[in-house]
């Protein structure tokens, strides 16, 4: 028998090792996957496997194809007009809130947060309007 501290299962050598040890770890691991798999998930892995297939790549495209009919978000863009600029688009979306919430029975509190601000890119004081879509959770709402 060779007990050459280089060399493993008789004439191996050591860098013919790793290929078999890796090998036998991918039957390990297969197994054990294959064993994880037969294992029912809980009901409440099931309702991440509901949230992760629920978005529609067609409404994502519409949604999309919505914000880029405004023409512009920018900060300074129109706020008055329901077709073009910031105004229109934040009008939009805080609707669509509007509309999930009530599907889903009052789940979503909708709420606009406005502040004037000034700066660097915003020479003149400017309303800046945020849409807010808050889900309370049930364990610890305030939270």
């Amino acid at each position: 028998m060779n007990t050459h501290p280089n060399t493993l299962f008789g004439k191996l050598s050591l860098s013919a090792k790793w290929p078999l040890a890796a090998l036998a770890l991918s039957v390990v691991a297969a197994s054990s996957v294959a064993s994880a798999a037969n294992v029912a998930p809980s009901a409440e892995d099931m309702r991440l496997y509901t949230i992760a297939t629920a978005p529609s790549a067609s409404h994502l495209r519409s949604d999309v194809e919505k914000l880029v009919s405004f023409g512009t978000r920018h900060t300074l863009s129109e706020t008055a007009s329901d077709t073009q600029g910031i105004g229109a688009a934040r009008r939009w979306i805080k609707a669509e809130f509007e509309q999930i919430s009530s599907a889903c029975g009052g789940c979503l509190e909708v709420i606009t947060l406005a502040d004037t601000v000034t700066g660097k890119r915003i020479p003149n004081p400017t309303e800046v309007v945020n849409v807010i879509a808050i889900q309370r959770g049930s364990t610890d709402p305030k939270r």
